[in-house]
């Protein structure tokens, strides 16, 4: 991306019908440190060779039970759920950087056309070769008119099997991030012959599901033809399975992690961090991450018409006070975009101004100088209410009288409804760390973006969009 699209999408932010809040919080999670009753791993040896066997229990927020990557609701049960079983052409490294995975290998002459060498002798869960013929298949329905993930790859031209092994990707325009696009959770590789993947998991990946209860768990166990295994040689993965714990109560999570009914817990909140750290026998794991929570506003409809009221909610925010209050020493604030320090080189840590007499006199200006009162949908999984609330606090002091509507995290991903994000003029929303910057534009920001519920539509941004995959060089 070049320093001039850099610069232009920042002055246009305040106008943008999402106005990010809090961003950019630390991947927490939490794991026991001993065996939990009933592991019968084998321990390991003085040469510190991994331990294999036992099943790792995991305290997870319940999922749907949608297991299409590129139809599904997209609750993070579902999602981790669904990662156990499916894999993607390529993998996005802790930097950011994308390594092979079902694709061990790829080349671009002109970053226009690119072949993909697949992996050999790599089967799908239900004995089926993975052949280029299944990446024409999961690519058809990730173009589909249905996929959320179409205006993404609207530059695929072409998908064109060379060979069982050897797949070629022909784009309309030169895209030099377009390895990086193949990372996302809903670009998993799907079996051409299973009829409906929504209801049937089948995949490549290190485990298999036996059984589902919404209310209670999933039950994976392992993938005794997985085709990875170690630096050593030794088959992968060392586990014998994986059982999600679901449950919504995130405090009842870390009971069960000190207890011993559960290995591993993610998502936690500064003082369940602090819970943790304080017990010996328990060890947290952090990593940076590019999760956000956003303030969405729809800029077709209601107050948030209004670019002044837009700006005025922008000026009003204290985006570090809400950090302080809601996720001390595990987030930062945001800037105003999607970029965050996870990708570096486009990253600014520039803060928007905190000015709240500019908020009111923006207000004021709006027709709104003796006060507004708005409707903020808010899904009720952590850290979105609090963060609800911190910022209803912060808008009563500008005269604006938030009223929350805190609904089911399903609730609010539905399709049908007014509480939900797709109909709601105020919302807070959360999005999931993507390889590049420019995937959230795809899907939130221009114009005929899938997710673009603000409905915001600047045919400048999308131009600018347009061009930022044409620059080959990093650094352009």
């Amino acid at each position: 991306m070049s320093e001039k699209s850099r610069l232009s999408s920042r002055r246009r932010a305040n106008a943008l019908g999402v106005v990010l809040v809090v961003v950019l919080a630390l991947a927490l999670a939490a794991m026991g440190c001993g065996g939990s009753e009933g592991d019968d791993g084998e321990s390991p040896d003085a040469a510190g060779a991994p331990t294999t066997g036992g099943v790792l229990k995991v305290g997870m927020l319940p999922g749907n039970g949608q297991y299409d990557p590129v139809m599904m609701a997209g609750s993070v049960g579902d999602i981790l759920l669904v990662c156990q079983a499916q894999e993607n052409l390529v993998s996005l490294a802790q930097d950011f950087s994308v390594k092979p995975w079902l694709a061990k290998s790829w080349d671009s002459p002109d970053g226009k056309s690119w072949t993909f060498m697949l992996q050999e002798g790599v089967t799908f869960s239900n004995g089926e070769a993975f052949t280029s013929e299944d990446v024409l298949y999961s690519f058809e329905r990730l173009q589909s008119e249905e996929s959320p993930m179409a205006g993404v790859y609207a530059n695929v031209e072409e998908v064109v099997a060379d060979s069982p092994t050897q797949v070629t990707f022909n784009l309309k325009a030169v895209d030099s991030e377009f390895p990086s696009s193949l990372t996302d959770y809903r670009a998993k590789m799907l079996c051409k012959s299973v009829a409906d993947p929504m209801t049937e998991l089948v995949g490549t990946g290190p485990f298999m599901l036996e059984s589902f209860a919404a209310e209670d768990r999933a039950v994976l166990v392992k993938n005794p033809t997985y085709w990875q295994k170690d630096e050593s040689g030794q088959q992968l993965p060392y586990l014998d399975g994986v059982e999600f714990i679901y449950s919504p109560d995130t405090a009842g999570q870390i009971e069960g992690l000190q207890g011993g009914a559960l290995n591993w817990v993610g998502g936690l909140s500064s003082e369940q961090k602090q819970t943790v750290e304080a017990n010996p026998s328990l060890k947290v794991i952090t990593t940076n991450t590019n999760y956000m929570n956003a303030l969405q506003i729809r800029v077709d409809q209601g107050a948030g018409k209004d670019v002044k009221v837009r700006q005025a909610l922008w000026a009003g925010t204290d985006r570090q006070a809400i950090i302080d209050l809601v996720a001390p020493g595990v987030g930062v604030p945001g800037n105003g975009t999607f970029v965050g320090p996870a990708y570096e080189a486009y990253f600014t840590d520039e803060q928007p101004a905190y000015d709240p007499e500019a908020a009111k006199r923006l207000l004021a200006d709006a027709g709104y100088a003796d006060g507004l009162e708005i409707k903020l949908v808010a899904q009720s999984a952590d850290p979105i209410p609090a963060i609800a609330t911190a910022w209803q606090a912060q808008m009563k002091e500008i005269g604006v009288d938030v009223k929350i509507q805190q609904v089911p995290t399903d609730v609010f991903y539905a399709d049908k409804g007014t509480d939900n994000w797709y109909q709601a003029d105020f919302s807070i929303v959360d999005w999931g760390t993507r390889a590049s910057p420019i995937t959230y534009f795809k899907l939130a920001l221009t114009s005929d973006a899938a997710w673009n519920y603000s409905r915001w539509n600047n045919p400048e941004f999308d131009k600018i969009v347009e061009q930022i995959p044409l620059a080959l060089d990093d650094a352009e």
